[in-house]
C-alpha cells in the first residue's frame, strides 16, 4: 500500500474532530486511530509511525509544510532517525519511511512523559500572579485609606467595654476587637502599609456588627463580592483570595483564624429563645409579617415570594423556611431574591433561620420512574 499524506490536512481534521465530532473520534481511516498531533513534530511523527505500522501498513510518505518544521527540529530529526530520507520541495519537505517493519521506538511512553519540556507559567488558581489590574484593587484600598485615615482608630487601643483578641498573620500581630454579643467591631493593626491599612478600613466597614462566626464562615467570599461591586474587572480569572493580591489574601488569612476560633463554638446554630418558644402558628404569622415588611422597606415586587411554612433541620430546629416564588419572576432572579429575604428575615427575627425554595415535582414521567 502507497501511503501519502499531507501532515497539514490530518492535523486540520484532528483538531475539527475535537470540536464537532462526538463519538469514535478519528476512525474514519484505521492507520489514524492510535495518532495524536504534539506540538513537538518529533513526537508527533513518532505518534504518526506507531499509529500506521499498529495498521499493518508497510511504508508511508508524508507531505510537511515547512512551518511545521523548524531549522533546529530538522537537525534533531536527521540525528534521531539518520535512515529515514527527507527531501526539501519548494516551501515543504517529503519523508520517505519505507520500512517500519523496523521502525522502533526505544523510550516508554512514561520515558515521554518525563523528557518532555513543559513551559511553567505561575498560576494562582486561574490567574496569572503579576496581573497588571491587581493594581485597580490596590489604588481602590489607597484611596479608601486616604478618605478615612482620620476617622479611623485602627491603631488606637480598644474600648474598654469591648472584648479583644490578637492573631498572628506573617509575623505581623492584628487585633479583632467585638462586643458581648461578639459582634464584630473592626480590626487594629500597627502596620505603616497604607495599602493593608485601606483594606483593614474597607473590611471593617463591610462587617461593622457581624456576627464573628458569620465572619469566620462567609467573610471572605462576601469582602471578595464587596471589592469586586466597587473596582470594575478587577482582575482576570476565578474571583479567589490569592487573585486579588497579598492584602486581600492577608484578610482571608483573618477570616480563617476568626473560623478556627469561633467554628467549635457554633456547631449549631444558635437560635434566640424567643423564636423557639414560640408556638408553630406564632411563629407563621412573625414570618407573614415580615414578609410584608420586606416588601414594604425593599424594591421587590409584592407577591414576589410566598410563604409555604416552617420545617426543622437536622436538629430538629425550626429554622427552616420554605417558601414558593411568583411564576412572573425570572428564573434568573430567583437566587438573588431568596439570599436578600434571608438576610432580611435574620435581621427582624433571628439569626438561625434559613430560606428554602419549595420542592418542585419532575414533570418528566420518564425521570420520575
Amino acid at each position: 500500500m502507497n501511503l501519502v499524506l499531507s501532515y497539514e490536512d490530518i492535523v486540520n481534521k484532528f483538531n475539527s474532530d475535537l470540536v464537532n465530532k462526538l463519538r469514535k473520534h478519528g476512525s474514519e481511516v484505521n492507520y489514524l486511530n492510535l495518532w495524536v498531533p504534539d506540538e513537538d513534530f518529533l513526537r508527533s511523527f513518532e505518534s504518526l509511525s506507531e499509529s500506521i505500522k499498529a495498521s499493518n501498513v508497510n511504508s508511508f510518505t508524508l507531505n510537511v509544510r515547512e512551518k511545521f518544521i523548524s531549522k533546529k527540529t530538522l537537525i534533531n530529526f536527521k540525528t534521531k532517525f539518520p535512515n529515514i530520507n527527507i527531501k526539501k520541495k519548494d516551501d515543504f519537505y517529503l519523508i520517505y519511511m519505507e520500512d517500519l517493519k523496523g521502525f522502533k521506538i526505544e523510550k516508554k511512553i512514561s520515558d515521554k512523559v518525563s523528557d518532555k519540556k513543559q513551559i511553567k507559567i505561575n498560576y494562582s488558581y486561574g490567574s496569572l500572579e503579576n496581573q497588571k489590574s491587581k493594581n485597580l484593587v490596590r489604588n481602590f484600598f489607597l484611596n479608601f485609606y486616604n478618605k478615612n485615615v482620620k476617622e479611623s482608630s485602627l491603631s488606637l487601643s480598644s474600648k474598654k467595654k469591648l472584648s479583644c483578641f490578637s492573631i498572628l498573620i506573617d509575623n505581623d500581630i492584628v487585633y479583632v476587637d467585638f462586643d458581648e454579643k461578639e459582634e464584630f467591631i473592626r480590626i487594629r493593626s500597627e502596620s505603616k502599609d497604607r495599602y493593608l491599612l485601606g483594606c483593614l478600613f474597607f473590611f471593617n466597614k463591610v462587617f461593622y456588627r457581624k456576627k464573628l462566626s458569620h465572619l469566620g464562615h462567609n467573610g471572605i467570599s462576601e469582602f471578595i463580592m464587596a471589592v469586586q461591586n466597587n473596582c470594575k474587572n478587577p482582575i482576570k480569572g476565578i474571583m479567589l483570595p490569592f487573585n486579588f493580591g497579598e492584602e486581600v489574601f492577608f484578610v482571608n488569612k483573618i477570616c480563617q483564624k476568626i473560623f478556627e476560633r469561633f467554628s467549635e463554638i457554633n456547631v449549631k446554630p444558635v437560635i434566640q429563645k424567643s423564636w423557639v418558644e414560640k408556638t408553630l402558628n406564632e411563629q407563621q404569622k412573625l414570618c407573614k409579617e415580615v414578609l410584608k415588611k420586606f416588601f414594604k422597606k425593599t424594591k421587590e415586587i409584592p407577591g414576589s415570594l410566598i410563604f409555604n411554612n416552617i420545617e426543622n433541620d437536622i436538629n430538629k430546629m425550626p429554622i427552616r423556611i420554605i417558601v414558593s416564588t411568583s411564576e412572573d419572576i425570572n428564573s434568573r432572579k430567583k437566587p438573588g431574591l431568596l439570599r436578600r429575604f434571608e438576610k432580611f428575615i435574620k435581621k427582624e427575627i433571628d439569626e438561625s433561620l434559613q430560606i428554602l425554595h419549595e420542592e418542585k415535582k419532575d414533570l418528566n414521567k420518564i425521570r420520575r420512574l
